[in-house]
This record gives C-alpha cells, structure tokens and sequence, in this order.
C-alpha cells in the first residue's frame, strides 16, 4: 500500500512538472501576441469643453455654452483620478443686469467635484466625466421668482455635463 501512494506521488510530481515546463512558453507567446495585436491605450479621464476638445485639470471651463456667461474660474485642482476630481474655484456668473450684453460677472467661490465618468466615443481608453456638483463655500448668487425671496439658489447642486 506504501508503495501504491509513494508512486502515485511520484506520477503526479512528473505530471506536474511536465504541464507546467510545456505550458510555461506558450503562455509567454500567447501574451507576446496578444500584446503585438492589441493596441496599447493609456487609460485617462478627461472633461469635454464646449468646443469638444479634451480636458484635463482644466484652470477655467464654461458651463453654459451658449453665451458663457456662467464659467468656473481659477481652478486649483487638489486630485484628478479615473473615478473623480476635485477641485476649488470660482464660479462667474453674469447678472444680466441691465441685460446680459450689458452685465456684470460676479464671483462666488466654490468647490466643484467632477464624476461618473463614461467611455468618450472614439476615443479607446478615453473616459469623460459626466457629472459635476458644486458647492458654495461663501455667498452664492441670487434666484429670482422663488417665492418672493432672492436666496433660494441651493448650497450644493448636481448637474449634467454635455457629452
């Protein structure tokens, strides 16, 4: 009987040794193959501005294109990973004031978080980040027709990015 075992080590031993000394180069070929036939990408996440060019650590980006009378200024960027950035800032806002050629911007600081990133199409490896929430740190801008009162503009909102 201890001889059935010590044999029966010694088959699995050789075995053993045999799969993983002819498996050992075609792993290695099939990875060196699989590296030529695919390209390389450097994955990053990146901002879309209005013209649609890539950002990264943008120091300004229009929120409202059309006029950009709504623009986030002197950013400082504290991080920009994959998933999200965080930066502090400020938020210039025109008052329209008598109208919007004729108006004023007024500077309100805030923090802004920039998430939920998604694949830019056709670009591999690419993400865009499609969200952003702002925070008022100080003063925050007045929105009229809110019940009567001019302070209702909320301390924190989450809004879409274009894409």
């Amino acid at each position: 009987m201890k001889r059935v075992a010590v044999l029966i080590v010694l088959l699995l031993s050789v075995v053993a040794t045999g799969c993983a000394s002819a498996s050992a180069p075609t792993r290695a070929n099939d990875t060196a193959l699989t590296q030529r036939s695919q390209p390389i990408y450097r994955v990053q996440t990146v901002v879309v501005n209005c013209s649609f060019k890539q950002q990264t650590r943008p120091s300004n980006f229009i929120l409202t294109c059309a006029d950009a009378g709504d623009v986030l200024a002197h950013l400082h960027w504290v991080s920009w990973g994959l998933s999200a950035a965080f930066a502090t800032g400020t938020e210039q806002i025109n008052d329209c004031t008598p109208n919007c050629a004729a108006g004023k911007f007024i500077n309100y600081p805030v923090l802004i978080n920039l998430w939920r990133p998604e694949p830019l199409r056709g670009h591999p490896g690419t993400f865009y980040f499609t969200r952003a929430t702002r925070v008022y740190t100080n003063n925050r801008p007045p929105l009229y027709f809110c019940n009567g009162t001019h302070t209702c503009y909320p301390q924190t909102a989450t809004f879409d990015l274009w894409s």
